[in-house]
């Protein structure tokens, strides 16, 4: 059996990704803090993963956790989680490269050389440019957060060439789906928020299910030390969500700069391809949010 390890084991991500690998036969230990203000949800989610003897949650930061025990007999790293609460305000930039880079190598120095090394990273390393974006196009991230996940790549690059340890770079666009964050402009428009914030990434968006797939399809897939695009591929398929939900074809549209990501690269090497359509995706999350608020009213 093989052993998992994924932090931020009760985010957004996280949980979908535990509760798929439990469902799949794999151990999995999740490291996360857990904050007083989502407890009540944390509860509900580890809730769904149920009293599985196969999952267990270490709820510390991972500077508090030790790294050489847990990441001895590791298979498989998933490092989700980061500093995100301050990854986008400039003022804080250099601290939090500092705090996710050093945290990115611990990781990684704790690693064994058959240990394979999953990231998330995301579509904002390439700033904003037009037309078609492959895995090839040069990097120049504009925003806070683009910096820090593209500092991330570097260290797992340069540390995975120097102890062998095979890694995957996927590069995101916006995620969706039940569970999404509540800053996140999806999740605030069916909360009717009425002034909501835009999303980090505007170039595509992706069902959290069909991230599932293709953070599965890592575990084994033999294309390692490789960067992928996963996403749909669509223009402007992030815009698509907010006419479906507002009816307004205008609405939060605030750039003027055209792009589509490319996802050849994923579909022949992975063989993967997003299978939820943006009104299927909307959907789910929207039932989920509306059975949500309804247990939350009857408490």
């Amino acid at each position: 059996m093989q052993k998992v390890v994924v932090t931020g084991a009760m985010g957004f991500i996280g949980y979908h990704l535990c509760q798929r690998l439990v469902q799949s036969g794999y151990e999995v230990v999740g490291i996360d803090e857990v904050p007083k203000d989502r407890e009540r949800e944390i509860e509900e989610m580890r809730m769904r993963l149920g009293r599985n003897a196969l999952f267990h949650l270490i709820k510390e930061k991972i500077e508090n956790v030790d790294l050489q025990e847990v990441l001895a007999d590791a298979d498989v790293v998933f490092h989700l989680a980061a500093s995100t609460k301050f990854d986008s305000k400039w003022p804080r930039l250099q601290e939090v490269i500092a705090n996710n880079v050093f945290l990115t190598k611990q990781l990684l120095m704790n690693c064994s050389e058959k240990t394979r090394f999953i990231y998330p990273s995301t579509v904002q390393v390439y700033g904003e440019r037009p037309g078609l974006i492959t895995e090839k196009t040069p990097t120049n991230p504009t925003s806070a957060y683009g910096i820090t996940k593209l500092a991330s790549e570097t260290i797992i690059k340069k540390i995975g060439k120097e102890k062998g340890i095979d890694f995957l770079i996927y590069r995101l666009p916006t995620v969706y789906g039940p569970f999404q964050r509540e800053d996140m402009t999806y999740q605030q428009l069916l909360n009717q928020v009425d002034q909501p914030s835009i999303d980090r990434s505007l170039i595509d968006v992706l069902f959290i299910d069909d991230l599932i797939e293709a953070l599965m399809l890592a575990i084994q897939t033999p294309h390692v030390k490789e960067i992928f695009h996963i996403a749909t591929g669509k223009r402007d398929e992030w815009y698509a969500g907010i006419q479906l939900l507002t009816d307004e074809p205008d609405k939060l549209r605030e750039r003027s700069i055209v792009s589509t990501l490319s996802i050849e690269k994923a579909k022949t090497l992975l063989q993967f391809e997003a299978k939820t359509t943006i009104e299927e995706g909307l959907e789910i999350q929207k039932q989920h949010h509306q059975k949500w608020q309804a247990q939350k009213g009857q408490s």
